[in-house]
């Protein structure tokens, strides 16, 4: 498992606070995806126009190394975003069972918000809120070795 990560989630204004905190803490914006990107899906609610240019997926690496990642949550892709509710504790598994494992262990007792699942990005990943109300997302790269 490798370090946990923050993850911001904001209502439309991700990428304008992601250049403030790059240009306050010296960091780096290395990956960044909008809603349009997404691919039609079934499994998926379709993104309303309006929405297109709100962040899908951020990440910024400071400059020792630490990475914070962030979104906009568009009406439809989780629920609506309160003041307080908006941070997430990322882990980044070394194994789909490792994931299975943690994913268990904070949702016990918790809410499954979303559950582990194959991603349309390739990452297996689910969300929940422990019984303390800290959100969580755990996840694995498809590139990681599976058990």
């Amino acid at each position: 498992m490798k370090a946990p990560t923050i993850y911001l989630s904001f209502s439309g204004h991700c990428e304008e606070a992601f250049n403030h905190y790059a240009k306050a803490l010296g960091g780096t914006i290395s990956l960044k995806t909008y809603y349009c990107d997404m691919p039609p899906s079934p499994d998926y609610p379709p993104v309303a126009e309006e929405h297109h240019d709100m962040i899908m997926h951020l990440t910024m690496e400071l400059r020792d190394g630490t990475v914070m990642q962030g979104s906009d949550r568009a009406p439809g892709f989780g629920a609506p975003l309160q003041q307080g509710d908006n941070f997430s504790i990322s882990i980044q598994a070394d194994s789909n069972r490792e994931a299975d494992l943690i994913y268990s262990a904070l949702a016990q007792d918790g809410t499954v918000t979303m559950p582990l699942q194959v991603t349309f990005w390739g990452a297996y990943f689910g969300t929940c809120r422990d019984k303390f109300g800290v959100n969580w997302m755990i996840a694995c790269n498809a590139d990681t070795p599976q058990s």
